[in-house]
């Protein structure tokens, strides 16, 4: 997977969403929030309460650009050498609507939260947490 500081344009794939499904509309900016990289630091803390799970139901209810292939958690890979069942991977992005803006994050986002301590922006915490999905 490709790294993008949280907070940056994106520019990963071209926006071919279904007008129905949810995400940004045209006009809005597009960021980029939890594009990790095994090489980068990232910023770490402990999440508000409800972010995790409400992040795991928007891979199911925000999905968007799925890819023909798999990617898998940099930090977990490292540790194991083949692709495995329960073995964290993302083939999709999901995406937020903000204040104004719309976040771009892979699908292994919940994933970087729960078990490595990745602290999004406070932003994208905010959206996250106050969308339809949130419990």
């Amino acid at each position: 997977m490709t790294y993008y500081a949280d907070l940056t344009p994106y520019t990963y794939d071209s926006d071919n969403w279904d007008p129905g499904a949810p995400g940004p509309r045209r006009g809005v900016a597009v960021l980029n929030a939890g594009w990790l990289d095994r090489g980068r630091s990232y910023p770490q803390g402990s999440p508000p309460p409800g972010l995790v799970e409400t992040l795991k139901r928007m891979t199911r209810t925000h999905r968007a650009q799925q890819t023909r292939g798999f990617h898998l958690c940099p930090w977990c890979a490292s540790r194991r050498s083949s692709r495995r069942p329960g073995r964290p991977e993302g083939s999709a992005e999901i995406r937020v609507i903000g204040r104004g803006v719309a976040y771009a994050a892979p699908e292994l986002i919940a994933h970087y939260v729960e078990a490595h301590d990745y602290l999004p922006p406070a932003e994208f915490m905010e959206a996250v947490l106050s969308s339809e999905v949130a419990a």
